[in-house]
């Protein structure tokens, strides 16, 4: 079903303060926790990582619990540096240390079916997706609404191809992830559905869900357990990571909500 877009002047105008302050703190090379770290660091190290960014999560007593992907290749995120038998570690060793002892860590890398490059028949990951960009200012609720934020979340390989409530059975390549959830003032993005082909121009926002976005993009209350929230990150975070971790940005199918 169309849904109304808003004029491009009205949306850049309002997440323009928001881009600049992100843009700056990548060129920068930091964010509050440091410089970001791309893994593997070292050939000893894994490429094995969790990749929820389009991922639903079943929320109990202020946490979420998301149905992530298990991936294998380069991804980035946040350091979390720590020390161990007095060596500093990041979340690469973390990674690499969860191998053998049940456990994974949710970090980044641009999801295929988002990508206007994305081959379905070929790639065989799943139907085309889409960033979905939420604005809580157009809800006449001003709490704002809820995500989940699963960067450095720790996931766990045991629930591998088990069920789980709420989110039902999971695939041998899918596993939970345990990340907060976090109640956006501002503008945030989520990932789904995209009913035209990779890359088709998207008129009148035709090729977006009108009811993913009334679903996930107002979402004002975690108190419930079992609300279903989805997975998030701040306008442009998502894009501005691809483009550290691949050294360019890719082309996105992109939804917007409307005013």
């Amino acid at each position: 079903m169309a849904i109304s877009q808003p004029g491009a002047s009205q949306v850049y105008k309002r997440l323009l303060p928001l881009l600049l302050l992100m843009i700056h703190n990548l060129i920068a090379g930091e964010t509050q926790a440091g410089p970001f770290s791309i893994c593997p660091e070292t050939d000893e190290q894994t490429r094995i990582y969790a990749l929820c960014a389009s991922a639903q999560c079943w929320t109990i007593d202020s946490v979420a619990y998301c149905k992530c992907d298990l991936r294998n290749g380069r991804n980035i995120s946040t350091p979390y540096y720590y020390r161990e038998s007095g060596q500093k570690k990041d979340v690469c060793d973390l990674l690499t240390q969860g191998i053998d002892n049940g456990f994974s860590v949710s970090t980044y890398a641009p999801p295929r079916q988002i990508l206007k490059s994305y081959q379905a028949d070929v790639e065989k990951l799943g139907p085309p997706m889409a960033i979905y960009t939420c604005d809580p200012k157009t809800d006449t609720n001003s709490l704002g609404a809820y995500s989940a934020q699963c960067d450095g979340g720790l996931c766990f390989l045991s629930t591998q191809g088990q069920a789980f409530p709420g989110l039902g059975k999971l695939d041998d390549n899918q596993l939970i992830c345990s990340c907060p959830p976090k109640q956006n003032s501002t503008p945030f993005q989520i990932i789904g559905p995209w009913s035209c082909s990779p890359g088709e121009k998207n008129l009148m926002n035709r090729c977006c869900d009108r009811g993913f976005f009334k679903r996930y993009c107002g979402i004002h209350s975690i108190t419930r357990t079992g609300t279903i929230i989805p997975v998030g990150a701040p306008v442009g975070i998502g894009r501005l990571l691809t483009k550290k971790l691949e050294g360019t940005a890719l082309e996105t199918n992109e939804c917007f909500s409307s005013n």
